[in-house]
């Protein structure tokens, strides 16, 4: 069984602290704090993977508490989140404008998703201390280019600029190999014609003819070699609840921010990939 990440939890209400402890204490170990005191503590007591602060009539509060543990969050790389009661695209930008990686909405029967939502970006955060800052290399000791090596990636996306600035992001990764398509029909005829060629299917989200969650559970449901195994990730600029949860539920297996970066891109691409190999060895 694996170990619980741990997460904190932020908030002055004490009713909400509950409910969200109750809804997420199967799935994470937590620690929730009411003030940015109790918040320091926790995060000098604990490893901590993630922190959300939950944004209700205080908001004013939230904001002041996250300003106070902003530095210490950050060098730790503790990736946090905004939990809103009611949602507001003012709050969202400030959340954002803070340093915040994540902003959504609370709403019942949507627990699944946040569960996903904060398990996703707990993953985000752990490439960023594993790739980007050189302390600790991608398990077996092999760095992202090394794995990419002699690897071919199927990306897919309906506007030119933008397989432009992958094709760009990923040009100096030697022995990467790039193709491309300009909607989920082309994806999936390419993948069948030789499931075995690819080794990580990039896909967007929003395309015409065959959009990326139709072309991902078309190409689960085949019966060709690799059509289970292979890592098919998101690459989209709408992620909330809702689109993530979709994302997860065709079979995708990871989604990247756009605009993508060359280190988020690369960490993603070579940690799926090095998990595919694992599963196959």
């Amino acid at each position: 069984m694996l170990e619980k990440k741990h997460i904190l939890i932020i908030s002055r209400e004490p009713r909400v602290l509950a409910e969200i402890k109750a809804e997420l204490m199967e799935y994470f170990d937590i620690s929730i704090a009411s003030t940015s005191a109790a918040a320091f503590t926790a995060m000098e007591m604990y490893e901590m993977s993630a922190i959300i602060i939950y944004i209700c009539e205080m908001r004013e509060m939230a904001f002041s508490i996250f300003a106070e543990i902003f530095d210490l969050a950050k060098i730790k790389k503790i990736p946090v989140k905004f939990l809103s009661e009611k949602g507001s695209d003012e709050d969202e930008n400030t959340a954002f404008a803070m340093g915040a990686v994540d902003y959504s909405t609370r709403r019942r029967g949507t627990t699944k998703a946040l569960i996903d939502r904060i398990k996703l970006r707990i993953n985000a955060g752990e490439y960023e201390k594993k790739h980007f800052n050189n302390k600790v290399l991608l398990s077996g000791g092999n760095i992202p280019e090394a794995i990419l090596f002699d690897k071919t990636i199927l990306v897919a996306d309906d506007v030119e600029l933008n397989r432009d600035i992958i094709s760009a992001t990923l040009s100096d990764v030697k022995g990467l190999t790039l193709e491309f398509a300009a909607n989920g029909k082309e994806v999936v005829e390419k993948f069948s014609k030789d499931p075995n060629l690819y080794s990580l299917i990039l896909i967007d989200i929003n395309m015409p003819v065959m959009n990326g969650l139709e072309a991902t559970k078309t190409i689960r449901r085949l019966a060709c070699e690799n059509a289970r195994e292979i890592p098919i990730i998101a690459t989209t600029a709408d992620v909330n609840e809702k689109s993530i949860k979709l994302c997860l539920e065709a079979g995708m297996n990871d989604y990247i921010e756009k605009p993508v970066s060359y280190e988020k891109i690369l960490a993603v691409a070579a940690e799926h990939c090095q998990i595919s190999i694992g599963r196959k060895l």
